[in-house]
């Protein structure tokens, strides 16, 4: 089970509500929607995805399991294309 954490260099700029990542090497800004900014503070600690599904699983319990996996999903690979998070297993 392949867990993933935060990527090194990667400093959080909030702004209210609001959270957008900026890669210290390229210096792109990312702005991320609300399941991509909650996923980055659940990886504040390494996690599967599986442990995330069961942490969104718990805090919506009328979402259906496959709409949980499919948000998830595509919201993983945006942070992991943009290099924002990388596996560390």
């Amino acid at each position: 089970m392949t867990r993933y954490r935060r990527r090194p260099g990667i400093n959080e700029t909030p702004v209210e509500d609001e959270l957008f990542l900026i890669a210290g090497n390229s210096g792109h800004i990312y702005h991320l929607d609300q399941l991509a900014m909650s996923i980055w503070r659940a990886l504040e600690q390494p996690a599967s995805k599986e442990d995330l599904q069961v942490l969104f699983a718990e805090a919506f319990p009328d979402t259906l399991p496959g709409a949980i996996d499919q948000d998830l999903t595509a919201a993983m690979d945006v942070l992991l294309s943009g290099r924002l998070i990388e596996p560390c297993d």
